[in-house]
């Protein structure tokens, strides 16, 4: 259970199967000492980047300071999940406590090149990017154990791969690093997206032959073939090639299987599918395809410096905390809420309400959801106005007891969003009733059995993916994406109406790029 560890920062620090440990060396470059006149040696207690990285092991631990960074603050661990999801149309605000670059995110039609949010994600993708490129670089270098190199560089240009697709996908055309950054005046003007997407499309054709299809439980949250593939199917759908987009979900396609209960995809450490059962873990499970691990280490902290460094930093995401109901920043908008045909079952998954019973620590649970203590706005379904709160991801051990981050796995592709993108596939080939084929497998997962739909035309096929997708993905950080593809095929309102009216598709190059990138005005 020591997986994606770092054999020279040495410390374990473990969960389910997985622990993601950094080390200093990606960032640090150190002098290396004069021991006479006549002889320099390393100092191997302080190693440089020349005399590292010289065995697959130390590769390893390069491709592990990529994964932390995936973990960081700055993207998934908390400014990712918000720079997508305030632009999704599923959220609104919980009320005067969401803070000023989140609501500007939410409300405004574009937000302003200095918010904050935004350039954090920024940040996070392009030290994913750095980190990537400098094992990248050292790799062919490597020659100790030939499979352990080549399996690391398919982790490497997977992680790359997805930091340029969060990059190009939200700002269009971006700076293209392919090699880590040696100096301070190393900067890069922007690229054309058309370029960036051809990066990542051979990025992750290479990453696929590269990563195995499993690992065993120890290396449980490695990035896989069928990880390499399904952002591979994601990436052509995003760029308009539907028919190399299918390809590469296929081979995914039966690979994975649907869990019982669609809750599984988003609890961990407590919770049942009742409300009021017993401890549960689903973390890994067959459906999961890619998820960026979190940890609690049961001491209420978070790693503020946004980095995913360091042996001691905690290793958890404040989402819990953002969208529930003790800080109460976001919850579902009435336009997500409505979504939901009247008998899924998803909803209740998705959405707590007033009324509804949850298992809490402080105070002693099952505890009544009552007015007077859910921090948050209210919102309007069928008419009916009251306060809700996204249960997915959310840790209920706590209501209204102050700072306590979570360690749920954020599952970051799934099977069910692979047989939705194959669906949308389908409806743009035209051939709707297979469309309707994959659809209903989503429909028919045991604790959903949503009635079977029957399509004839492509644009009926295309609202039912488009409904699909929201309820059975939403806040799950695709909706952005989503809308930003099908409005630029025209979908909005010839389709569905728009779901963010206003909304500038490309955000802004941030400024903390443009203040000290002469390349870029």
């Amino acid at each position: 259970m020591t997986t994606i560890k770092s054999t020279f920062i040495n410390y374990n620090i473990m969960k389910r199967n997985i622990s993601i440990l950094t080390i200093a060396i990606i960032l640090v470059v150190t002098s290396i000492i004069a021991c006479n006149k006549k002889l320099n040696v390393f100092d191997q207690n302080n190693p440089t980047t020349e005399s590292y990285f010289k065995t697959a092991s130390e590769l390893q631990n390069g491709v592990n300071a990529v994964y932390s960074s995936l973990r960081a603050g700055n993207v998934v661990g908390r400014e990712w999940f918000f720079t997508h999801d305030m632009r999704g149309g599923e959220c609104a605000s919980g009320g005067a406590q969401l803070e000023a670059p989140r609501a500007e995110l939410l409300k405004q039609p574009s937000p302003a090149p200095s918010n904050s949010v935004m350039s954090s994600v920024w940040t996070g993708a392009y030290q994913m990017i750095n980190r990537a490129n400098l094992v990248l670089a050292k790799a062919p270098g490597v020659t100790d154990n030939n499979a352990l190199r080549d399996r690391v560089v398919g982790e490497a240009k997977f992680l790359r791969a997805w930091a340029y697709f969060e990059l190009v996908s939200q700002w269009g055309d971006v700076p293209l690093y392919t090699e880590s950054v040696s100096s301070s005046t190393g900067f890069k003007a922007k690229s054309p997206a058309a370029d960036i997407y051809t990066f990542i499309i051979t990025d992750l054709t290479d990453a696929a032959s590269k990563l195995p299809a499993t690992y065993g439980a120890s290396d449980n949250g490695r990035a896989t073939k069928g990880a390499a593939n399904a952002l591979l199917g994601r990436v052509n759908m995003q760029k308009g090639d539907y028919a190399a987009a299918k390809t590469a979900l296929l081979q995914v396609y039966g690979k994975y299987t649907l869990t019982d209960s669609y809750s599984w995809n988003f609890d961990g450490d407590i919770r049942d599918d009742n409300n009021i059962g017993v401890a549960t873990g689903h973390e890994f499970n067959s459906e999961s395809i890619f998820e960026v691990v979190f940890v609690d280490k049961g001491d209420d902290n978070f790693n503020w410096g946004y980095n995913g460094e360091g042996s001691t930093s905690p290793l958890s995401t404040v989402r819990n905390q953002e969208y529930g109901i003790t800080w109460g920043n976001v919850i579902p908008s009435d336009q997500f809420l409505n979504e939901f045909e009247a008998n899924d079952p998803r909803y209740k998954f998705t959405i707590y309400e007033e009324g509804d019973k949850i298992l809490t620590s402080v105070p002693a649970g099952p505890l009544t959801l009552t007015p007077d203590i859910m921090n948050i706005a209210t919102s309007t379904r069928n008419g009916v106005t009251m306060k809700r709160f996204f249960r997915k991801y959310n840790i209920y051990e706590y209501v209204n007891s102050g700072f306590h981050p979570g360690g749920l796995n954020q599952r970051v592709i799934r099977y069910a969003d692979v047989l939705l993108m194959l669906a949308e596939c389908e409806a743009e080939a035209g051939t709707p009733a297979q469309a309707a084929i994959y659809i209903n497998q989503v429909r028919g997962r045991a604790s959903v059995n949503m009635p079977a739909v029957t399509l004839a035309t492509k644009n009926a096929a295309l609202k039912a993916v488009m409904h699909e997708r929201t309820v059975e993905l939403g806040a799950e950080e695709v909706a952005s994406i989503d809308i930003l593809r099908w409005r630029a095929k025209g979908y909005f309102p010839s389709i569905i109406p728009e779901r963010v009216p206003n909304q500038v598709s490309l955000l802004p190059i941030p400024s903390i790029e443009t203040s000290t990138n002469p390349l870029i005005k």
